[in-house]
């Protein structure tokens, strides 16, 4: 994604649903480590808007805190593993929508356990590389 979209899409969409869920300014953003997310016009447009919601710290290369991706990642492979591929958009909703639906309470479950160990690997690492 080119950094002017990225853009369009946090001064459209998200400021406004920020100010109205965090009216008072406490809100706080985490973005990945996307090129789009780092460029110059990106990071002007959050230092305008420091007193609307905080841009928390995102080191490169840091490892992946949220657990979200895990659940990207299962629903992919699930995805991917069905047969015929997605003939359209509406195929594709509706397969996304089946798996999130009928995701296991037992790996949310999972993903809350090991999230303090995790959590001390990165902090025992420095921030570098664990084995999560």
């Amino acid at each position: 994604m080119k950094a002017a979209h990225y853009l369009n899409i946090i001064a459209d969409q998200l400021h406004p649903c920020t100010a109205f869920v965090f009216p008072t300014g406490n809100g706080i953003l985490q973005q990945g480590n996307a090129t789009c997310h780092k460029d110059q016009i990106v990071l002007e447009w959050f230092e305008e808007h420091t007193d609307e919601f905080h841009l928390m710290s995102w080191p490169p290369n840091s490892p992946d805190l949220n657990p979200m991706e895990h659940i990207w990642d299962v629903m992919e492979r699930q995805l991917r593993a069905q047969t015929p591929p997605c003939p359209n958009i509406s195929t594709l909703r509706d397969r996304c929508l089946y798996i999130w639906y009928n995701l296991s309470a037992v790996m949310y479950q999972k993903l809350v356990v090991f999230m303090p160990s995790r959590v001390a690997a990165i902090l025992k690492a420095k921030g570098g590389e664990t084995r999560y």
